[in-house]
């Protein structure tokens, strides 16, 4: 089967189970839902009950859509057919996290507020989960950690990219152990979130120092 298809397929799926579960819900939730919230999990924004208790549904269905066109529009020279597989595994694990956001926020709209302690830890393990896999990531102008300097060369690309998966791990597992034992939920995102941010400068000084070495001791 066409990968794309494969990955229209298992959007469809995973959105289908989500807005099953919407429909047995939808009765009991109030008539505002909230649809935004700030870092500390808490609802900034708010929509309809008609509107909110959908919304996360189209949005999957979009990221769907993105997901299985952007390989269509990769050029050759930097296409994400060089690491399809990896690619896969993060359009779904990324339709998933946004599948379990949505059951949470049903699950807590009666009160209109989300756990600042369960928003927190899917947040990290996103972080966690989206980092683990940078190491995979070949050069293309979608996915993974896209600077200048990482665009520009395969060798910065690489070593960045390897640099992010090796301590995002450790980092979001950090990020868990702060949330759990401070309740704090922002500091333990932008602890889970410390390997990608780390990534930027660490691709530009990087970019640097092989500017000012000769080709023999790269």
């Amino acid at each position: 089967m066409n990968p794309n298809i494969r990955l229209l397929l298992i959007t469809i799926v995973v959105t289908a189970i989500v807005g099953g579960y919407t429909l047995t819900v939808y009765k009991s939730l109030p008539d505002q839902i909230p649809v935004h919230f700030n870092a500390a999990g808490q609802p900034d924004r708010f929509d309809s009950k008609e509107t909110g208790a959908f919304i996360t549904l189209w949005i999957m269905l979009g990221m769907g859509v993105m997901f299985a066109v952007l390989p269509l529009l990769s050029p050759k020279t930097k296409s994400i057919e060089d690491f399809r597989k990896t690619y896969d595994i993060i359009a779904i694990g990324t339709i998933l996290f946004t599948a379990a956001i949505h059951v949470v926020v049903l699950n807590s709209a009666r009160g209109n507020e989300l756990d600042p302690t369960v928003f927190g830890i899917l947040i990290c393990l996103l972080f966690g989960f989206l980092g683990n896999f940078m190491g995979k990531v070949t050069p293309n102008y979608y996915v993974g950690i896209r600077t200048p300097w990482t665009l520009e060369s395969p060798v910065v690309w690489e070593r960045t990219h390897r640099f992010a998966a090796k301590i995002s791990v450790g980092a979001s597992i950090a990020g868990i152990l702060i949330i759990l034992t401070t309740g704090n939920a922002v500091v333990g995102i932008l602890g889970a979130s410390l390997a990608l941010i780390a990534a930027v400068p660490y691709s530009y000084f990087l970019h640097r120092k092989l500017e000012h070495t000769p080709d023999s001791a790269v």
